[in-house]
């Protein structure tokens, strides 16, 4: 099996050719073709940091899983028993600890492999990988507990209206456009007022806006901006909402980088018609291509979206 150029440079220990490589626009997120590890995960495996630091630097996917396994590089480590590498992983605002490989396990649930019980430094070792999963854990509740307009929007057992109030009452605002740590929520990376937009919370969402919300924070996931779940969700009363407010225009037409498509395109998705006719009023260019080389008319024609079409047809 010949290795990629990084691999290979990696398994040298040539930092300087490796990270020369990276500068002259080496792919660092390129799979072998036999197992596909990408640089990531062969820099994991060993017990200095530097290769993982310069990867990172240059855009590796820090949670990017092995086609046949499903293990990500922080899983590398730690099966490897490598704290100095697990730690730094784990500093990343985007490692995600609760991903699980195709066998079913997660990060933290392969310390003990491969240490025997009598292996001192090998416990040793699991014990420090140990701590450090801790100490993150730690971090992120402290993170979260400091989200207060986060957490407010995100409480189950209250309606908008009574977030709304919570929110005219924050003692502090400082954590408004905070995004939340990445955990396999379904909230990763989100704003409270990604949030509201995404949930419909109209009441809750105007308080922020007022408050000095920002809607052009993408998430996680997708990399959408409010507007795209708002339109996704078909929430015609969100949009006009947040026309009212700076950063309208800014996202009106933005296309995400997954599919290409805009807040227009998300709300003919799923034949949201009055979603889609206030992005219309707003002013959404109605010729903007997709990935899937779809304009929103072409998009509304092929899921037989008869009325959606029909606006569209009238606004060209």
């Amino acid at each position: 099996m010949t290795l990629p150029t990084l691999h290979q440079l990696i398994t040298q220990g040539d930092l300087d050719g490796f990270t020369q490589a990276l500068q002259d626009g080496a792919d660092p997120n390129q799979l072998d073709s036999v197992m596909g590890n990408a640089p990531l995960h062969i820099a994991a495996q060993r017990s200095e940091t530097a290769f993982v630091k310069t990867l990172l630097e240059h855009g590796a996917f820090i949670n990017l899983q092995v086609p046949k396994h499903g293990v990500t590089p922080l899983m590398v480590a730690v099966w490897h028993r490598k704290p100095a590498v697990v730690e730094c992983l784990l500093a990343d605002k985007y490692i995600n600890v609760e991903i699980s490989s195709h066998f079913g396990l997660k990060a933290q649930q392969l310390i003990d492999f491969g240490a025997a019980d009598d292996d001192r430094f090998g416990q040793q070792q699991a014990e420090q990988i140990r701590a450090l999963f801790e100490q993150h854990h730690k971090q992120q509740l402290k993170q979260q507990a400091t989200m207060e307009a986060f957490n407010i929007v995100t409480a189950a057992s209250s309606s908008d209206q009574e977030k709304a109030a919570r929110l005219r009452a924050l003692s502090q605002q400082q954590t408004l456009n905070a995004t939340s740590p990445v955990t396999s929520s379904g909230n990763d990376e989100h704003t409270a007022v990604m949030v509201a937009a995404r949930d419909g919370l109209v009441a809750s969402l105007r308080q922020l806006m007022d408050l000095g919300g920002d809607q052009q924070i993408p998430d996680h996931y997708m990399k959408a901006i409010p507007l795209h779940k708002a339109a996704y969700n078909g929430h015609a009363a969100v949009i006009e909402l947040l026309a009212d407010y700076p950063g309208f225009q800014e996202t009106l037409n933005a296309q995400g980088p997954n599919n290409g498509y805009t807040p227009l395109h998300d709300a003919i998705w799923h034949g949201h018609l009055k979603a889609a006719q206030a992005l219309i009023e707003a002013g959404a260019d109605i010729e903007l291509r997709a990935y899937d080389g779809t304009t929103p008319l072409e998009l509304a024609k092929q899921y037989q979206y008869q009325e959606i079409a029909e606006l569209l047809g009238s606004n060209k």
